[in-house]
C-alpha cells in the first residue's frame, strides 16, 4: 500500500537521522520562529515526559530552531481528559495522549493504544506498530480521529511504554480461581470489562489511591503501569509479589495530538520534520523501556525482595476467551470498532506466523546467558 505524505516508514526515519546530521546548515535570518505548548497527560518527572522533551529537543534542531516547543505535565493548562478538546479548540497547540481516554465516545479508541491481548488477534506490540505503519493502521487512526471524533487535529502515535504488567498480589494467586477471587485494581473500561466477565472483582481507582486502599486491605492487589513506573509508585512497599504476564494491556501507544489550524499552518518542511520526529520517538521508547524497565525489575528482584511469579495457569486462555466475548458484542453494534478489529485480525494473519517462529529463536538466544562456559 502506498503511503501518503503524512504515513510513517523506515524510509522517514533514516530521512530523520540525515536531517538530524545537518541540522546545523544555516537558515534565513528572516525565518519567523514558531513557538508551541505540549501538554503531557502525565505527572512532572514521568519517564513520558523525558521522552515528549527527547522528540522536542530532536524537532528544535532538525528545525535549526524554527519551532520550539515548550513540554509541560499534566494539569499545566487542563485537565488530561480535557486534552483532546482543548487542542481541537486551539487552547493549546498540541498535547500527549492516548486514544483509549476517547472510549467514552467511540469504543474504538482502545484498539489503538490499548488493544486488549493483542485485542484477540494475536498481534503483540511491534506487530501492532507494523500494522500502524506499514498496514491500514495509520489511514484508521487519522478516520478515527478526524472523522469519527470529528476532531480537527494531526495525531501521531509516539514512543510505546508498553506492555503493561499483570500486577501485584499482597498473597501470590497460584491458581486462576485465587486471581478471581482478589479485589483487584484494574484500569476502567475493556480492560474491568474482561475481568468481570472471567468472574474477578475489578476496582477502578486513581494511581494516588493504589497504596493506601492495599495499605488499609481494601484491595488485595493491582496492577499500575509497567515495570519502571510500578517501581517509581514504591508498590514494592505493600506488595511483594508481581506479575509482568498480564494481557489487559499488553501494547501501550501514546498520542501527541496537534490542532489542525496550527498544523496546517505550517511549512511542508516543518511538517515533514514532525512526522519524522514522531516516527524517531517510536524508537525511543521501545530502547528507553526496555533498558529502564530493565534496571526496575533487577532493584526490585535485588534490592527490594520482590518475587516474581508466573501468571496462574488457564489464566491466558479465560482472558483471551472473555476479551473476545467482550469485544464481540462491541463490535456487533458498533460498525468503525468492527472496521479497525477487522483490519488488525487481517494483517494478524500475515505476521503472527512468521512471530510464532522468530520468538522461538528468541527464547534459544536468551538461554545463552544461563549456559556456563
Amino acid at each position: 500500500m502506498k503511503r501518503k505524505i503524512l504515513g510513517v516508514s523506515l524510509a522517514v526515519v533514516v530521512a530523520c537521522a540525515l536531517t538530524l546530521s545537518i541540522s546545523g546548515l544555516t537558515v534565513s535570518a528572516h525565518a519567523a520562529q514558531i513557538k508551541w505548548k505540549m501538554q503531557s497527560s502525565h505527572p512532572a518527572g514521568a519517564p513520558q515526559i523525558v521522552l515528549l522533551n527527547r522528540m522536542a529537543d530532536d524537532i528544535d534542531k532538525m528545525s535549526a530552531g524554527r519551532l520550539k516547543i515548550e513540554v509541560l505535565a499534566s494539569g499545566a493548562i487542563v485537565k488530561p481528559f480535557q486534552l483532546l478538546d482543548a487542542v481541537d479548540k486551539g487552547i493549546i497547540q498540541c498535547g500527549q495522549f492516548w486514544t483509549h481516554y476517547t472510549m467514552g465516545k467511540n469504543p474504538a479508541g482502545s484498539l489503538f493504544s490499548s488493544p486488549l491481548g493483542g485485542a484477540g488477534s494475536g498481534l503483540d506490540m511491534f506487530n501492532h506498530l507494523s500494522w500502524y505503519l506499514q498496514g491500514e493502521g495509520r489511514d484508521l487512526y487519522l478516520e478515527y480521529y478526524t472523522k469519527i471524533l470529528g476532531a480537527d487535529v494531526m495525531p501521531f502515535m509516539i514512543a510505546p511504554d508498553g506492555p503493561e504488567a499483570f500486577g501485584w498480589s499482597r498473597v501470590q494467586p497460584k491458581t486462576l480461581k485465587d486471581y478471581l477471587k482478589k479485589r483487584y485494581r484494574m484500569s476502567s473500561g475493556l480492560s474491568s470489562d474482561v475481568l468481570k466477565d472471567m468472574g474477578g472483582i475489578p476496582v477502578n481507582m486513581h494511581g494516588a489511591e493504589i497504596i493506601p486502599a492495599l495499605e488499609r486491605g481494601l484491595l488485595d492487589g493491582g496492577e499500575w503501569i509497567n515495570t519502571s513506573s510500578d517501581l517509581k509508585m514504591g508498590l514494592y512497599d505493600v506488595c511483594k509479589n508481581y506479575s509482568l504476564q498480564g494481557l489487559h494491556q499488553a501494547i501501550g501507544i501514546q498520542d501527541i495530538i496537534i490542532n489542525g489550524e496550527a498544523w496546517r499552518a505550517l511549512p511542508p518542511d516543518l511538517q515533514a520534520i514532525i512526522t519524522c520526529a514522531t516516527s524517531k520517538s517510536i524508537i525511543d521508547g521501545l530502547m528507553f523501556f526496555i533498558e529502564e524497565n530493565s534496571k526496575a525489575l533487577k532493584i526490585l528482584i535485588e534490592e527490594k525482595g520482590v518475587n516474581v511469579f508466573d501468571a496462574p495457569p488457564g489464566y491466558s486462555e479465560a482472558f483471551i476467551k472473555s476479551a473476545k466475548r467482550v469485544l464481540g458484542k462491541i463490535e456487533a453494534k458498533e460498525p468503525f470498532f468492527k472496521k479497525v478489529l477487522d483490519s488488525q485480525r487481517k494483517y494478524a494473519t500475515l505476521v503472527v506466523p512468521f512471530t510464532k517462529e522468530t520468538n522461538k529463536l528468541g527464547q534459544l538466544i536468551a538461554g545463552a546467558a544461563e549456559i556456563k562456559k
